[in-house]
């Protein structure tokens, strides 16, 4: 019984692990753009980012972007990222013990390609 009760009081405990967790969507469009962007926040200092373009142009997508990202805890940047149907991964990653992004927070990106440069803000879907 009391290893019983033991194990009952480890999962609870476990359980309660990870209510200090977040995932933020954000997303924005511009005339050419949709970008969306996924944020998972856990243990208050640990952050897992994955973004996504998607060409919305009506003329042929281009074949290699440039992207720069700017959030209130740092960013990113990437040249030469290949899109394949008119969409590319942009701003992957993840830190720990690192200062993340805020819930309420407004992403700039900036994407380049072919001698035109477009900006956008993503705010937080949730």
């Amino acid at each position: 019984m009391k290893k019983f009760i033991v194990l009952v009081s480890v999962i609870v405990m476990l359980s309660g692990c990870g209510n200090n967790s977040a995932r933020y969507n954000f997303s924005g469009s511009s005339d050419k753009w949709d970008v969306f962007y996924i944020v998972n926040i856990s243990n208050g200092d640990r952050e897992e980012k994955n973004g996504t373009i998607k060409f919305t142009g009506g003329e042929e997508a281009p074949e290699t972007v440039d992207y720069k990202i700017e959030t209130n805890s740092g960013g990113s940047e990437g040249t030469g990222i290949t899109l394949i149907d008119g969409v590319g991964k942009i701003g992957n990653g993840f830190c720990s013990g690192c200062a993340v992004i805020q819930e309420d927070e407004a992403i700039k990106v900036e994407i380049t390609w072919g001698g035109q440069t477009e900006n956008l803000i993503l705010i937080n879907e949730n």
